[in-house]
């Protein structure tokens, strides 16, 4: 009875100290309900991780003035609630990679659905190639305009950020996006963001010049990634994984780029630089080809209407089509080499190469396949093919390139003019991860969630610190699981001062022992880590125990399938 009661104290204990941690909750902009009842910040605000906040309304950052977020803060967005930098405002959004800024609707695990609240815009004064003053997408309720003569403009900050859930509806055609960017110029530095479940695209750039890395969209309903409207900007390592059941009414592509709305002359083109992108549709593996009956999942990349985007070391795989360059305009870029497709490997399962345009010399197989360019994948083929690591769950991927996978072996090429910019970094694979680091060291490990249903926001954002393996910690210490929740695995982090005698056990809420992680003497001091493999463990929480010389600590974890 003994052993029983113990972990359930505990639980009772862990309990009672997270509802007295409850930190403080404050609505930021016109009030609960309010709509698109427009709020304008004119004045330079901060926002603290010590408080929660509710963001209602149509929150406006005026011009002149500045929106700062600490790490670690957590900001809830009330149904339509939507967050916009005007142009000559700025955001400062830097949050670290143990310590995110997360913006999610204001749900409980379980109950969120895209669109459940607008998202985030950010206007600048860059260039565009639209009429003067336009309204950027989504902003017919506010007159949000955007552009203007200087590519240098800065629009502030955003580091490590998590978005999820956005995309309100206002009508069709006119919703919001995860993170829209109208104008916005170079001196704005964006990096670490994740979009996940966005009712519309998750990332769109409306011309401008911005530069971006280490970028996620997940599971989002419209386009991962769109450009239009003259953006010339660069983006390095980029993750785009679509959801099968999560699709719009109707297109949704990994890459769609237009320089404008009829595919004119129009300038500044767009004509936007990426390298490294790992695009992963709804067909990610080979024991998920089946997609949903009336879905609408179709190019990995879409380049219409005049577009001159530039693509190189990439992998587009798991759609229907992977690359469609469609249109006369955008055909004639393509043979022009205004557009360009270099040391790219594409998978698809119908269709790996379309083009409606009726002017190549050729056409755009001999094209995509022309000596020196070194693009893979002109044939049919499967998922598997392409040799990612591990994509069964969506929950929990691993889209690193296998060792000997042809994104790790075919080569890349960093002579390109176009990639001699010092934003660019070299590397020897195809794709957005490295294959010779593990998981864990991988860029987005450890600030982004792949389940972000099931996050737990009742006490703000946590994660596990950021703890060097290596280290000689000053005592005993057990840290927190990660991913947490998670599905199907989890590491544990425990820290010995000294060499020790240990044991680290898995309990079920009844108090049972279900898993020994370690049992015995552990000669080497540091952090040390093991993975939990949940096996066939049904969803819930679960505890783990560490014992050791004298020291006992007990933290819940959550498995949920």
């Amino acid at each position: 009875m003994r052993r029983l009661l113990v972990p359930v104290l505990l639980a009772v204990l862990f309990f009672i100290s997270t509802v007295h941690a409850q930190k403080p909750i404050k609505v930021i902009g016109p009030g609960i309900g309010a709509g698109r009842t427009l709020y304008v910040q004119n004045y330079n605000r901060t926002l603290s991780k010590d408080t929660i906040y509710i963001l209602t309304g149509i929150y406006t950052v005026d011009s002149t003035y500045t929106l700062t977020i600490e790490p670690g803060t957590l900001v809830l967005g009330d149904s339509i609630a939507t967050l916009i930098i005007a142009r000559g405002g700025k955001i400062v959004a830097q949050g670290e990679k143990y310590a995110p800024i997360v913006f999610a609707p204001n749900k409980p695990r379980g109950q969120r659905a895209p669109g459940d609240w607008g998202g985030i815009i950010i206007l600048g004064n860059a260039p565009t190639n639209r009429s003067s003053e336009p309204l950027i997408e989504g902003g017919l309720f506010y007159r949000g305009t955007y552009g203007g003569p200087d590519p240098h403009d800065s629009s502030g900050v955003l580091h490590y950020v998590r978005i999820e859930y956005p995309g309100y509806r206002f009508q069709p055609n006119n919703e919001i996006n995860g993170l829209t960017l109208g104008g916005v110029g170079d001196r704005t530095s964006i990096h670490h963001v994740q979009v996940s479940y966005s009712l519309d695209d998750s990332y769109e750039w409306f011309g401008g010049t911005v530069n971006a890395k280490y970028l996620v969209a997940l599971g989002g309903q419209d386009d991962d990634f769109d450009t239009d409207f003259g953006f010339s900007g660069k983006l390095q390592f980029l993750f785009g994984l679509r959801d099968p059941d999560r699709f719009d009414s109707d297109a949704s592509n990994g890459f769609e780029s237009d320089n404008d709305g009829s595919g004119t002359s129009a300038q500044p083109f767009t004509q936007a630089t990426f390298s490294n992108v790992t695009l992963v549709g709804p067909q990610r593996d080979n024991n998920h080809i089946s997609l949903p009956p009336g879905n609408n999942h179709v190019d990995g990349l879409r380049l219409r209407r005049a577009t001159q985007l530039k693509i190189y070391n990439s992998i587009v795989m798991g759609y229907p089509t992977g690359l469609n360059i469609d249109g006369d305009a955008s055909a004639s870029s393509a043979v022009a080499g205004d557009l360009q497709v270099r040391n790219t490997s594409i998978q698809a399962t119908v269709t790996p190469l379309k083009s409606s345009g009726r002017t190549w010399t050729t056409n755009i197989v001999d094209w995509f396949n022309t000596t020196g360019w070194g693009n893979l994948g002109s044939a049919v083929r499967q998922p598997d093919d392409i040799g990612l690591v591990n994509m069964a769950s969506l929950t929990n991927p691993d889209p690193r390139p296998s060792r000997n996978s042809e994104p790790a072996t075919a080569g890349t090429d960093f002579t390109n003019p176009n990639l001699q910019d010092p934003f660019f970094t070299t590397t020897t694979y195809r794709g957005a991860f490295d294959p010779a680091k593990p998981r864990e060291e991988q860029w987005d490990y450890g600030w982004t969630t792949y389940d972000p249903q099931n996050a737990d926001y009742t006490n703000g954002v946590t994660g596990i610190k950021e703890v060097p393996l290596r280290a000689t910690p000053q005592g005993y210490s057990l840290f927190q699981n990660f991913p947490n929740p998670f599905n199907p695995s989890t590491v544990i982090r425990y820290a010995l001062p000294t060499a020790s005698r240990v044991t680290l056990r898995v309990y079920n809420v009844l108090g049972q022992a279900i898993a020994t992680l370690v049992n015995g003497v552990v000669e080497e001091t540091g952090i040390h880590e093991v993975t939990f493999e949940a096996n066939n463990l049904p969803s819930g929480v679960y505890f783990y125990q560490l014992q050791t010389n004298g020291f006992t600590q007990v933290k819940k974890m959550m498995l949920a399938r």
